[in-house]
């Protein structure tokens, strides 16, 4: 069973709490990439004009279930398709959602960030966009730098570029697409113009 903790006044403490239960939760690689995200989602946020804390704040919080075991991702988050029990993996996002509010974190953008992080934004937070784009592009990962770069100027065609990019590869390669990822990328602007794939 997991405590209920109470989350830490606000302040520089708080998230240095955070972020310090993040790094008892996951390998020691996997938080080298969480401080990455977080940096990398903040820059995007105030290259956009966008609140940097909250998209910081997400970032940090995004894998703190990505190292727990299945059958805790299952338990924590009720797969909603088939996609989500054969490969609980996809449940992190949702799972991290899940402690984090038992958790007592209560800031609704950072929760939506969070969640959505796995499967694309699901629309009107933008806090989300940063975090999924990040996610992606991060310097360690050693790839997607085009992406990275774009975000700091037009963050829409970011995400559509990262959605693409991560729709195309699992087609690709004969990989069932999460349903949640199919809708954010039919709710992408540019597939009015059936532009998407160009």
């Amino acid at each position: 069973m997991i405590a209920q903790v109470l989350p830490p006044p606000p302040g520089v403490a708080a998230w240095t709490g955070w972020e310090e239960r993040v790094r008892l939760m996951v390998k020691p690689r996997r938080y080298e990439h969480v401080l990455r995200v977080a940096e990398l989602a903040a820059q995007i946020a105030r290259a956009n004009g966008l609140d940097d804390m909250r998209a910081y704040a997400a970032g940090v919080l995004h894998d703190i279930a990505r190292d727990l075991p299945d059958h805790e991702l299952l338990r924590l988050a009720p797969p909603e398709c088939d996609i989500d029990a054969a490969h609980p993996l996809a449940l992190h996002g949702r799972a991290a959602r899940t402690l984090l509010e038992r958790w007592g974190y209560q800031d609704q953008v950072v929760l939506d960030a969070v969640e959505d992080h796995t499967t694309g934004p699901r629309g009107g937070n933008p806090v989300s966009s940063c975090v999924y784009i990040a996610d992606v592009s991060e310097p360690g990962r050693g790839v997607n730098a085009d992406i990275r770069e774009l975000a700091l100027t037009d963050l829409t065609a970011a995400l559509e570029r990262a959605i693409v990019s991560k729709v195309t590869y699992l087609q690709g390669r004969g990989i069932q697409v999460h349903p949640r990822t199919l809708k954010a990328y039919h709710a992408l602007p540019c597939n009015a113009h059936l532009s998407c794939l160009t």
